[in-house]
């Protein structure tokens, strides 16, 4: 099929799945704002990102990587995130659980105070388009650490380690 027969070619509710990374970061970003506040979005200071095939030890290494990294809170297995209330919701309405949905469940996850500290992620990212909104969040948690630098809540925008 040539470009123009694809042109041509009608619409289907596939197709209208949003992949364009920057658009899907900035639609997960903004609900987070809006939801804790800029000032609240205090993400782990160290993030270890565990991919690989079901079955390639990710879930059987964490207890070491763990504890080499003094890494105290409990891992996110993404896989899990798929079957948290919300992502159950999302699959009762009727609709799949898509790139945008799964970015914005953990990063809210990782909001939680016991993630402060650092946290350990299996299964995560799994697309392309993932593997570029994590690109972006490295840079808006640098953009956070230099705007709260001077101020009072330096403490809570630390520098991301990955």
């Amino acid at each position: 099929m040539d470009n123009a027969e694809e042109a041509d070619k009608p619409v289907t509710g596939t197709d209208l799945e949003v992949k364009d990374a920057h658009l899907i970061f900035a639609a997960v970003w903004d609900d987070l704002v809006q939801k804790h506040g800029r000032d609240n979005l205090r993400f782990p200071r160290e993030f270890i990102w565990l991919g690989g095939a079901p079955g390639a030890g990710k879930g059987t290494n964490t207890a070491f990587v763990s504890g080499l990294r003094g890494i105290t809170a409990p891992p996110i297995v993404v896989s899990n995130l798929l079957t948290s209330p919300q992502a159950v919701a999302i699959k009762d309405a009727g609709k799949m659980v898509g790139d945008r949905e799964v970015i914005g469940l953990l990063f809210d996850d990782l909001l939680a105070p016991h993630y402060y500290e650092g946290v350990i992620v299996d299964g995560f990212p799994r697309t392309d388009v993932q593997v570029e909104c994590l690109k972006i969040f490295y840079q808006a948690m640098l953009e956070l650490n230099s705007d709260y630098r001077p101020t009072p809540l330096a403490r809570f925008f630390r520098k991301p380690m990955f």
